[in-house]
């Protein structure tokens, strides 16, 4: 046992757990007037670190948490924090108990972000565990909405953004491993759990986390190696999530399945279905053309990938016009056109509208100092998402994919903290992880690039 204990072992069974609480534990429960998930969130970031600092020398390997810019920067918010706790010790006792689970997430963050910088893998197993602890938040949050029994106390459903937050993390995991993994039966059950985490989302009913899920598909192929089976498997999901989309004003409107009510427009599920039907057409007309026999797994489809490029930036075009034109879509007229954008555009607006920053949360609540010194350190983070990606790095690049999902998150609304540490440990990997490179040779086959590749499993 004493051989099996060590550095490695102990943080991976200490990120397992930080991930599965972080999952599973998210009703309000407090201990003394404490967050229990901020004090289980606090001692496994201590623990990780603890493992770090007294095992790596033990092994003959050297901890070194200050490597990078941004390191420094967090040694300034140890300093800061240590400051504000010793500020609240002797504040005035007339004030009543004094709140330190602020402080413990904070520190649980810094603690964290110095563990992963250190360059710590994350393992596939750990998307597991996601979907795991995923499929059991969307049947806690579905159940009061096909039963009509109230679940009270749990922190996801209360906020409409948190809620949202939490359902793309599990959709867009659960894409990622349907599309990667080679077992039959695993791929059945990515499927399963996809599908579950779709029906949660748009049960929520969020737009932007529509608009970002749609967004993530197009992204995949672009930022991935755009393999004919990816894009093969992408596409199988894409068009699962938009008959699911497209269906829910027939599942809403004329069956009695879920008691709650939801705004779903049969016209817009018209629309969906025409563009749904024209964009399968042309993806088949181009599928055709992949010659018979050629494995699927091998094919790189770099002109696909270029439509797939295209596709994003027209997505991005129309969702920042539609947000900065805000004020415009109301005055359209009620012909076929104006109706039908107005019900695309108008619920857009209205989330944007209703939701609030992240980053805007962090100026209000701390203060400018705090909150310019929060976006520099962000920068610092993209610019190393930036050094790290790579087209031959695949769990790297899907991190990296996730981790813009969830900056851009944070310009509309406010994750929980459960879904935040796990963006964050998704983010410090993305940014620091060292992936070995995927070996690749190819030929030319019509065009397209045939390259043999190591095997991957699921």
């Amino acid at each position: 046992m004493s051989d099996k204990v060590n550095a490695i072992w102990l943080s991976d069974k200490l990120i397992l757990f930080l991930l599965a609480i972080s999952m599973l534990l998210t009703k309000d429960i407090k201990l003394a007037g404490f967050p229990v998930y901020s004090l289980l969130l606090f001692l496994a970031a201590f623990g990780w670190m603890a493992a770090n600092i007294f095992l790596c020398p033990k092994e003959g390997g050297v901890f070194r948490p200050i490597r990078y810019w941004s390191d420094l920067m967090v040694v300034f918010v140890i300093f800061y924090e240590v400051a504000s706790i010793v500020l609240k010790l002797f504040q005035d006792p007339d004030k009543g108990a004094i709140d330190f689970s602020g402080n413990a997430e904070m520190l649980a963050f810094v603690m964290l972000y110095l563990c992963g910088s250190s360059g710590r893998q994350f393992r596939e197993t750990y998307f597991d565990v996601l979907l795991y602890g995923g499929l059991f938040v969307c049947a806690v949050f579905l159940f009061p909405h096909f039963t009509g029994i109230q679940v009270e106390g749990y922190g996801v459903m209360g906020d409409n953004g948190a809620a949202a937050s939490c359902f793309l993390l599990i959709c867009m995991v659960g894409v990622y491993r349907y599309c990667f993994c080679k077992e039959r039966l695993r791929s059945c059950f990515y499927l399963a759990v996809t599908g579950v985490g779709f029906l949660a989302l748009l049960v929520n009913q969020n737009s932007i986390s529509l608009w970002l899920m749609t967004a993530y598909f197009i992204a995949m192929p672009v930022l991935l190696r755009t393999t004919a089976h990816m894009v093969k498997r992408n596409a199988q999901m894409f068009f699962l999530f938009g008959f699911m989309l497209s269906n829910m004003s027939l599942l809403t409107g004329y069956t009695r399945m879920i008691l709650t009510e939801l705004s779903y427009s049969l016209e817009h599920s018209v629309y969906l279905d025409l563009l749904l039907v024209a964009g399968g057409l042309l993806f088949f007309h181009y599928w055709d053309k992949i010659p018979e026999g050629v494995d699927l797994e091998r094919l790189v489809m770099r002109k696909m990938r270029r439509v797939y490029k295209g596709a994003l930036m027209a997505l991005g075009i129309i969702f920042a016009g539609t947000i900065i034109s805000a004020d415009r879509w109301s005055s359209l007229g009620d012909n076929m056109f104006g109706k039908a954008w107005k019900g695309f555009a108008l619920p857009l607006v209205e989330a944007v509208k209703q939701g609030e920053s992240g980053f805007y949360l962090c100026f209000r609540e701390a203060g400018a100092t705090v909150g310019i010194f929060i976006v520099i350190f962000f920068i610092f983070l993209i610019g190393r998402l930036r050094r790290n990606y790579g087209l031959d790095k695949p769990v790297t690049g899907i991190l990296v994919l996730i981790s813009i999902v969830f900056m851009i998150q944070l310009l509309f609304w406010n994750p929980s903290a459960n879904t935040l540490t796990i963006y964050f440990v998704m983010l410090l990997s993305a940014a620091f992880q060292k992936e070995e490179k995927v070996k690749m040779t190819g030929i030319k086959i019509r065009g397209e690039a045939l390259k043999g590749r190591s095997t991957r499993k699921c």
